[in-house]
């Protein structure tokens, strides 16, 4: 039982760091490429649970040269456009200048269901106001809507407004977050002048987010609030 742990422990671990290594992305933003690596790592890293006699070896060396595929060829895509245009495939416009294109469709193998469907997620519930959609090379679609439908900006407006700030968060789960985003670190004194500005025990705060300006959120846990 004991040796069924620790396999299993050293499989996840493997599998983790190998989907580390190989970027950030959501399932949904995969390319092509990515999502088969992305399944093989993850039969291979299954394999040994199977059979406690298999070695790791056969999980490890699978897995490294899967990881080590995925880099060289995400590297060589960054040099080259058509070997990027061979693997990732290019985007296609199915709907242009507010006209679907039926070719486009069938070739891929999209019903015009699931094209409304796309265009709603994307927060379009009339598809006539599309002026153009493209499906990208991980099978999202971008929209455009008609000029005369698209939301309206200050600039057009020719409003002059405020660059929005970018809140950072420095307590979660009642808990003081000093490195957030990366590298930007947040000194412990400014996160508890936040706490006590916002009149809060920390261990009481669910979020605690505060931008450049000074500008605080408080959302206190659902048990401490009134």
């Amino acid at each position: 039982m004991s040796i069924t742990f620790i396999r299993t422990v050293i499989i996840y671990i493997t599998a983790i760091i190998a989907v580390r290594i190989m970027g950030k992305r959501q399932i949904g933003e995969l390319k092509p490429h990515e999502l088969v690596i992305t399944i093989l790592v993850s039969e291979a890293a299954s394999i040994p649970l199977e059979d406690n006699n298999m070695p790791l070896a056969n999980m490890l060396v699978p897995i490294l040269i899967f990881v080590s595929f995925e880099i060289i060829v995400s590297a060589i895509a960054m040099k080259s456009l058509s070997f990027r245009n061979i693997i990732q495939g290019k985007p296609i416009f199915v709907i242009k200048k507010g006209k679907i294109d039926e070719k486009q469709l069938n070739r891929l193998r999209l019903t015009v269901d699931d094209l409304v469907d796309a265009v709603r997620q994307k927060d379009v519930f009339d598809i006539s106001t599309v002026q153009d959609a493209i499906v990208e090379t991980n099978g999202s679609i971008s929209v455009l809507q008609k000029a005369q439908n698209a939301p309206v900006t200050p600039k057009q407006l020719k409003m002059q407004v405020d660059e929005v700030k970018m809140p950072i968060t420095i307590v979660l789960d009642g808990k003081p977050v000093t490195e957030y985003f990366g590298k930007e670190k947040i000194e412990q004194g400014d996160i508890k002048l936040a706490v006590k500005s916002a009149g809060e025990d920390i261990k009481d705060i669910l979020l605690l987010t505060v931008d450049e300006d000074g500008n605080t959120f408080v959302s206190l846990k659902e048990s401490n609030k009134n």
